[in-house]
């Protein structure tokens, strides 16, 4: 392996072209999201859940379509919980041990340097506050106000402006005659009045000066934030230089994209943190929504996708009106569907999303439309300007003013949009856009991912399904742990049950008829055996045979088979008269010990032997058309409880002659 010279402040990590790590620094641990997932061999998506969505970058510098990628700017949080930052850079690494096309990434600590830009930021205003408060002379402030390159605003101690610097007027787009004696609330949103009064903030920093982050607004309405350096000053009047008044000295510098910067990357790292604890499909998007809605600060957010391909009547409508378009029979991919919605708790927008929740969006119509058809993210800065919003539209009275949305894909395969609309009227966002267009592709996997893991979990849960109807859930779960199955029960209650005369009148039928007959006969008698919680083990051509008293072992066994032997007769009755047929149902029950198991390796079943099944078919075959023949010994089981009639004595074919009754019902 090459060896690696590197500063102190950079460490290292080796990649294999799936990603996993096979070489690392020392010093590399402390940097990654989850200390355990640093591992060799580990995927290094599962240390850097940023990197989620890159991977089409990494693939060509691999493949020296690349020079280089690099990540900047990431935060983690350090033992004492202080913000570490974190640049990552990828270059393609050359050959190690014969394996080719390999990756390093560095990892370079730059939190001192992040810190001494913001010390040495902070620093370059304290120091123009603090010539601006040595300054006694009027005309100094003026030549300072017009050459500084931030906005500087000055104000008297009721906040009325009475000075401002040509960099003011360009952040807020007035002129300088529309700011002198107004107050500053014209440019301080409402919710940030805790910016006044400004002499008491001051007291409370301890000095004469401190440091405030507002949200302002410019002539056009636009949201902007602004970090202000403020300053309480003393300067001589015009009538007297040596009376002195107190002035508040604003020094503001427009933050708006470095707020936005931060604001994407935590919604990016809450996405990649959202899909690494991914629970289901469903929930998962719901906080997505919210993640995105939340940490960008925009109101509602809404998942479109496809109409199920089986397509079905609906209400169409437009977002200019609440009242439905026409009813139409949609064909499959027909429209866009909002399948899933998040709205801020605080913003009133009701009729909106009324109208949303029912309309079908063609592919180039709507917001959601437009990019389903183009395939890459929208911004629309005014809706009341859109061609498919407008002032009249459903989204204008609720108050929405800006939107924008991304394709959801995986590849070249288009699974949905998401939309989010805002109050706020808000310029095209490149950066934001060129993030969510990544974000939609990662996305794109998930749901690809989910939708796989959805078909082999329903695929396992239908062959599950196979199994249970052809043995019992303990069985089967003893079988895929290769357990020889082979049980011995002292006490359980047979029954054997065939109908009688069906074999003679089967041969007037089709095959389809004969097996739908017999199929609804049986059917029932499988409902009662699910009733009486019985154990069903097999049919024999039109013979159904069911025991009491196993896998799980039970008292009451020679009860719940009596009991379902009484109601298989009702059930034939009532088959009977439907469809006017004359079935008749012999029944043969005995109760004793019996072996119970699987054996064979192909189209086993659960099966019982011993005298006991032996001498219960005996009891079937031996009986009368109508009639439930027992055995002594479940006849002195059931006696106290249910009406018998004695039969006496017959003669059994390997048995000789038995005592026997004739079950008739309950007492």
């Amino acid at each position: 392996m090459h060896n690696i010279i590197i500063p102190h402040h950079i460490h290292y990590l080796v990649l294999d072209p799936d990603l996993a790590i096979i070489a690392r620094s020392q010093g590399v641990q402390q940097f990654v999201d989850k200390s355990d997932f640093i591992e060799m061999g580990q995927d290094i998506r599962e240390g850097f859940p940023e990197l989620f969505g890159c991977e089409e970058i990494l693939a060509e510098i691999l493949a020296g379509e690349r020079e280089d990628f690099a990540l900047q700017g990431i935060t983690r949080q350090g033992d004492r919980k202080t913000n570490l930052y974190i640049d990552l850079y990828f270059q393609h690494y050359g050959q190690i041990e014969n394996k080719k096309n390999l990756l390093i990434l560095f990892v370079e600590d730059v939190t001192e340097k992040m810190t001494l830009e913001q010390t040495l930021v902070q620093s370059t205003n304290e120091t123009k506050l603090l010539n601006l408060a040595l300054t006694a002379s009027r005309n100094y402030i003026n030549r300072i106000v017009t050459s500084i390159a931030d906005a500087l605003i000055v104000t008297d101690t009721q906040q009325i402006i009475k000075t401002v610097n040509e960099a003011t007027e360009r952040l807020f787009g007035y002129a300088k005659n529309d700011l002198i004696e107004k107050h500053l609330s014209l440019l301080v949103e409402e919710g940030d009045r805790i910016f006044y009064p400004l002499q008491e903030t001051i007291a409370r920093e301890g000095g004469l000066t401190c440091n405030i982050e507002v949200s302002c607004r410019t002539k056009t309405d636009s949201k902007i934030d602004v970090a202000f350096s403020c300053s309480l000053i003393q300067v001589g009047s015009e009538a007297q230089d040596l009376t002195l008044t107190p002035e508040i000295v604003y020094i503001g510098r427009d933050i708006t994209e470095r707020k936005r910067t931060q604001q994407r990357l935590t919604a990016q790292y809450a996405i990649a943190n959202i899909l690494s604890e991914s629970s289901s499909l469903e929930t998962d998007t719901q906080r997505i929504l919210k993640a995105i809605g939340e940490i960008l600060g925009w109101d509602v957010g809404e998942l479109w996708q496809p109409i199920p391909e089986e397509g079905h009547k609906t209400i169409t409508a437009n977002f200019t009106t609440t009242a439905p378009l026409d009813h139409t029979e949609l064909s499959p991919h027909s429209g866009l569907r909002r399948m899933d919605l998040w709205t801020n708790p605080e913003a009133i927008v009701t009729e909106f999303i009324n109208i949303t929740g029912i309309v079908i969006l063609q592919a180039g119509t709507g917001l959601a439309g437009r990019v389903w058809e183009r395939g890459y993210p929208q911004w629309i800065a005014d809706l009341s300007g859109d061609t498919d919003f407008g002032l009249n539209s459903s989204a204008a009275r609720s108050g929405l003013r800006s939107a924008f949305a991304f394709p959801i894909q995986s590849g070249n395969e288009m699974l949905g949009v998401m939309s989010f609309f805002g109050r706020e009227k808000l310029p095209p966002d490149e950066n934001l856009l060129q993030m969510m267009a990544a974000m939609g592709n990662q996305l794109g996997q998930f749901v690809k991912r989910k939708q796989a893991e959805a078909a082999l979990q329903k695929q396992q849960e239908k062959s599950e399904n196979l199994l249970l109807n052809i043995l019992p859930k303990s069985i089967a779960d003893r079988l895929k742990e290769d357990q020889t199955i082979a049980d011995s029960f002292d006490a359980v209650t047979v029954l054997f049950a065939d109908l009688v005369g069906f074999t003679e009148m089967s041969a007037h039928l089709s095959p389809i008829e004969v097996v739908e007959q017999l199929n609804g006969i049986f059917s029932e008698f499988d409902r009662l055996t699910e009733k009486y919680k019985l154990e069903k083990i097999k049919t024999i051509g039109d013979a159904y045979m069911v025991v009491g008293g196993l896998p799980e072992v039970r008292i009451d066994h020679a009860e719940t088979i009596a009991d379902m032997a009484l109601e298989m007769q009702a059930a034939v009755a009532r088959i009977n008269t439907k469809t006017q047929q004359n079935f008749a149902i012999r029944v043969g029950i005995n109760t004793g010990s019996v072996v119970a198991g699987v054996i064979g390796t192909k189209k086993f079943i659960y099966d019982l032997w011993g005298d006991t099944v032996n001498t219960a078919s005996r009891m079937e075959s031996h009986g009368q058309p109508g009639h439930i023949q027992v055995t002594e010994n479940t006849y002195k089981i059931l006696r106290d409880r249910y009406e018998f009639e004695e039969r006496g004595l017959i003669p059994v074919k390997g048995k000789g002659e038995m005592r026997t009754f004739w079950l008739v019902g309950k007492k």
